[in-house]
């Protein structure tokens, strides 16, 4: 029986990335299925809600959900976070949906770029744990996700508040202490 060295490689680099982090592979997986989900059904809940009237952004992390975006009526939000919370496998939601018209093209290309950004800043700066945090930029607001300390938290906290264009920052940290 002869083995593929493409396969082995593979398989050796998928257990030295799980290592960097602090979730497990299944983890990761259950959490890129369950964005869909989550979507789907929110999108089911009301068809405003699937159409270019709202923006729903569903990120997860460790089963912990957060809805963010714009809707144009307060009963949207609410319909969107009932919807998210149905779903087998989310622990917790947070719903940051605005009540607004959905952001630009321009605004995503900035939350884009503000990302990619605050991401750069984590990479180089010590004592961030950058694999264990989640960015999420949406409409200028930077959300923080991840498993970490609060030293950790704080960290990344003030990494995230040096980057000019960040207009706020919502820390959604599950903590390790």
């Amino acid at each position: 029986m002869t083995r593929n060295p493409l396969i082995l490689v593979f398989l050796t680099l998928a257990l030295v990335l799980t290592g960097c982090g602090n979730r497990s592979i299944g983890n990761k997986i259950d959490d890129q299925f369950l964005e869909p989900k989550v979507l789907s059904r929110i999108q089911d809940a009301n068809p405003d809600l699937a159409a270019p009237t709202s923006r729903v952004v569903v990120t997860a992390y460790n089963g912990v959900i957060l809805l963010a975006g714009q809707t144009p009526r307060a009963e949207l939000r609410d319909q969107a976070e009932q919807a998210a919370r149905l779903v087998v496998g989310v622990k917790k939601v947070h719903n940051e949906l605005q009540i607004q018209q959905p952001a630009s093209a321009l605004a995503r290309s900035n939350d884009s770029l503000l990302t990619t950004r605050i991401k750069s800043s984590m990479l180089v700066t010590s004592g961030v744990p950058s694999s264990h945090i989640k960015v999420v930029t949406e409409n200028g607001i930077v959300y923080l996700m991840g498993i970490v300390t609060r030293a950790q938290a704080n960290q990344a906290t003030a990494v995230a508040q040096n980057v000019s264009g960040v207009q706020r920052i919502v820390r959604l940290f599950q903590y390790t202490d």
